[in-house]
Formats: structure tokens, sequence, C-alpha cells
């Protein structure tokens, strides 16, 4: 087998930001269940390694809002790290390093990484390689945690990719048979083929009855960007896991499965109460999280292990968990708090939510001024907290940590290259700790706004700035204007625009 082990290494990947890759959101996931995090507060200076870490755009920004932080990425394609150190240096960040290297040569002999990470996180990897390099991963992230430290690890699960296994199967077999299409071509036609297989929604086939959610899958298909479509299914290591196998694979190094980066997870009793009696009766951990899967059909999963836990008693978990500090994101006015969740859609009492967003209207409040405003219990508190996370209306407040001056810079090099034409969508917000998503239609605004246009002289300005990359915008400018004039003020209170 070739150097890159049956990964597709024809094209490079996506320019991705992951929320649930920050730490602050890693170290709240972990006390939700218990586990005293790797940090004692916010702020402290830690090592923090990412496993194929593609494009680099995430570390660069979390290294930009983590200023205390020491961040390493780890590629095994040439092309993802001539790309990421370019980026790295182009943005000014000096606590960050990427390395080349291989998941199978690291693991034999992990030297320094080996136990020196206090966060090691490995997005969309695990289950898109081959056997031998899924098991060195996970030996590697073992190895270069430090006891205590927290392992993230997302990947596709069954039973929700049973049915595109049959997708990424016919695409893989139609890729080997024709060898004159492009890799992109071969899975459009396998979904065309497919599809056709389907039958009528009036009279479904076979496959269509057993598999229900393929139809709405495949419609997907030829609207998606082809660099996310390949580097997703045209890997010769394409396998989903059901939960159990993989927690069983992480428990032979040492990594114990604890928690949920997706949040609402966390909260057994937001399941749908036609199958939360079946899981809940479950004692076996395994077990359990088997059964959750199975009962909502399950089909990514962020989860969290532990090398080594640590023992608290609950008076220092609440103390930890009272420190934590929130703030309203963009988060506009409503009246309905229903939340979209892996469990299905989670309805709140919306003046519970709406009094949280008026205290924190008033400026970033800590979890425990938060239990005194409320005089909620600390776990019904920190549910309706993390369904307020998961749905990015308030976010985690580091402004007593955060280095604004660097993060403005850091922004102004970024704005700079996707009005350029660099696929980049997002910038750094250094008073939460992340990243927001930021179009190229509103860094060409922003930069209309500085030259001092406005009105008809701004939107001439869009268009022609538009056209002059080769791109439009359907409809009338002026909504656009008005969205980007509206999101201004919290894109300023969250230190992202000066």
């Amino acid at each position: 087998m070739s150097w890159d082990h049956g990964y597709f290494s024809s094209s490079s990947y996506t320019s991705g930001v992951y929320r649930e890759l920050a730490p602050a959101w890693l170290d709240f996931a972990a006390l939700l269940q218990g586990h005293q995090p790797p940090r004692s507060h916010e702020g402290e200076a830690f090592s923090y390694l990412e496993l194929g870490s593609g494009m680099g755009l995430g570390l660069c920004l979390l290294a930009a809002a983590y200023p205390e932080g020491r961040f390493t990425g780890i590629d095994f394609q040439p092309d993802h790290i001539v790309h990421s150190r370019r980026l790295a240096q182009q943005l000014g960040l000096a606590n960050i390093n990427f390395q080349e290297a291989d998941f199978l040569s690291l693991a034999a002999n992990p030297g320094p990484l080996a136990a020196a990470h206090h966060y090691v996180v490995a997005h969309g990897i695990a289950t898109w390689i081959t056997a031998p390099i899924q098991q060195a991963l996970l030996q590697l992230a073992g190895a270069a945690l430090n006891p205590g430290g927290i392992f993230y690890c997302s990947y596709n699960t069954f039973p929700g990719w049973l049915g595109a296994s049959a997708f990424q199967h016919l695409g893989e077999l139609t890729r080997q048979r024709q060898a004159e299409a492009s890799a992109a071509q071969a899975f459009q036609q396998a979904a065309a083929s497919l599809t056709s297989l389907l039958g009528s929604e009036e009279s479904p086939s076979a496959l269509a009855l057993a598999q229900p959610a393929l139809r709405r899958r495949l419609a997907q298909i030829p609207n998606q960007n082809s660099a996310y479509l390949l580097q997703e299914y045209a890997n010769q290591g394409w396998q989903p896991l059901y939960v159990a196998e993989l927690h069983q694979r992480c428990a032979a190094h040492k990594l114990r499965f604890h928690s949920s980066a997706t949040l609402p997870e966390n909260f057994l009793e937001l399941l749908p109460a036609n199958v939360r009696p079946a899981v809940l009766a479950a004692s076996d951990p395994a077990l359990r999280q088997s059964l959750q899967d199975l009962a909502i059909n399950q089909s990514f999963r962020r989860d969290l292990f532990l090398r080594g836990v640590a023992t608290s008693t609950d008076s220092e978990l609440r103390q930890r968990l009272n420190q934590i500090m929130l703030r309203l994101q963009e988060a506009p006015a409503t009246d309905s708090y229903r939340f979209e969740t892996s469990f299905g859609q989670v309805s709140g009492v919306a003046e519970r939510y709406q009094q949280l967003e008026a205290y924190l209207a008033h400026g970033p409040r800590s979890f425990g001024q938060l239990l005194e405003d409320t005089q909620l219990q600390l776990a019904e508190l920190a549910k309706l907290l993390a369904l307020l996370l998961h749905a990015g209306r308030i976010g985690f407040d580091r402004c007593a940590c955060a280095d604004f001056e660097r993060a403005h810079q850091v922004n102004e090099q970024l704005l700079e290259l996707i009005r350029s034409g660099r696929s980049y969508a997002h910038l750094v917000a250094p008073a939460s700790g992340g990243g927001v998503g930021f179009s190229l239609v509103e860094a060409l605004l922003l930069d209309g706004q500085r030259r001092q246009l406005g009105g008809q002289e701004l939107e001439q300005h869009l268009l022609e700035s538009l056209k002059a990359t080769g791109r439009s915008i359907k409809g009338e400018a002026a909504p656009l204007l008005a969205a980007f004039a509206e999101r201004q003020p919290r894109l300023q209170a969250l230190g992202v625009l000066p």
C-alpha cells in the first residue's frame, strides 16, 4: 500500500472550524459528568495536540484565541502541512507548530509527544482510515495524553450510516471500474444509480422501505462540496462503527469513555419518552450507549475519553463548575425555545431561558452567580446552559485571559485572505475562545465601510468586488447590508471586530 494507506490523498480537505474542540468546551463537557478537567482554571497554561489537523485553520483560530496554550498539529498529507505552516506564519502565531508525520511511525516512537498534552483531539479521522492506522491513532492518543487528560474523538456510527454504506460501496465500486471518470463523477453516478433503485415515493422499492432516510441523503449529494464528498466517502478505510466497538478499542489504550462533547447527549432525560425507560434500564455503560444510539438512529458521535479519572468530591467539582464564565453570543430575541438535538427536538419553558439570557445581557456571569440568580438546582441549570450553548445562544467568556490586540491582528490577516479568494469562513472571537462564521460578503461589506462607503455606493462596491472574484449574489444586496449592520455590534462585543 502507498504512503497514504488507502486514505484519499488526491485532494486537500476543506477548512473547517469546530466549536467542540475548544478547551473551554471540553472542560465543561467533562465537568458535566463529574471529571476535574486538565486545567484548574481558565487561563492556565496547557498543551494541545490535534491528530489529523487538515488544513490547519481550526487549530490556528484556537491558538489565536488561547495565547496561553501550546498547539501542535499532526498530518501525514504534505499539502496540508504546507498550507497550515504558511497560514500560521501569515497570522503571526508563535504558539503553534505543524508536523508532517504518519500515525504508524509516531505510535511506534512518540518521542517528545509522549505524555505531554492536556488535550488530544482527532476530529473526523477514526472511521475513515484502515484498521492498522486506526489502531495507531488510538495508541498514539493514549501515549500523548497526560494522566487526567482529555481525548476527543469524533466518528461516524451505526445505525445512522447503514443506508449510506450502500452508497459508499457503490461509489467505490464505480470508481474502480471507471478509470476515465474522476472520483467525484463516480460518486455522483453512484448516487444517480442508487436513486433509481428506490422507486417512486408512491411506489417505493424494498430498499427504500428498508432505508427510508436514504432518498433524502442521496438528494443532497449533487449539492455537496466535491472536496468534502471525496474526503467523506473515497477512503478505503471508510467504516462507521457501533459505539461499543470504538469504546472497546480505546479501552485497550487506557482511554476510558467519559462523556459527549455534544452537550445535550449528557442528559439522558432529554431522550424521547417512548425510548427513555429502555435506555435508562441498562446499568452497563457500553450497553446503555448502544441502546441510546439505536433508539435515536445515531450517525455521528463526539466522544470524550480520559486517561485516568481525577477522583473529586461533589464540593470540589461544584467549586470548579462555579468558576466557569458564560456570556451571550449572537442570540436574537425569541419567544420559542426549541432545540434541535440528536435526541430530536427538545422544547423548554421559555421563561427559564429568557431569565438566564436576561442576566447575561448585563454582562458575563459565572455558573455560580447564575445559580444564585436563578435559585435552580445545579443539575437543572447545567442542562439549561448546555442547551443554550448547543444552540449557540450563549458561549464561554474568556475576557480575563484573552489577548484582544493579537486577535484583531489575526482577524485583519484573515479578512485579507478571505477577500483575496481563500475559502475561509471564520474569524477569531477572543471574548468567547472560539471562532465565528464570517463570509466573503461580510468581508467585502466591512472593507467598503472602512472606505467610508454607504448606501448605494456600498452596494455597488459589494457587487463589483464579487464580480471581480467570479461570484455574485442572488436577489437584492440591501438585505445583506441590513443584516450585517445588525450583526456588527454583536461581533464587536465578542472581540471579533474592534
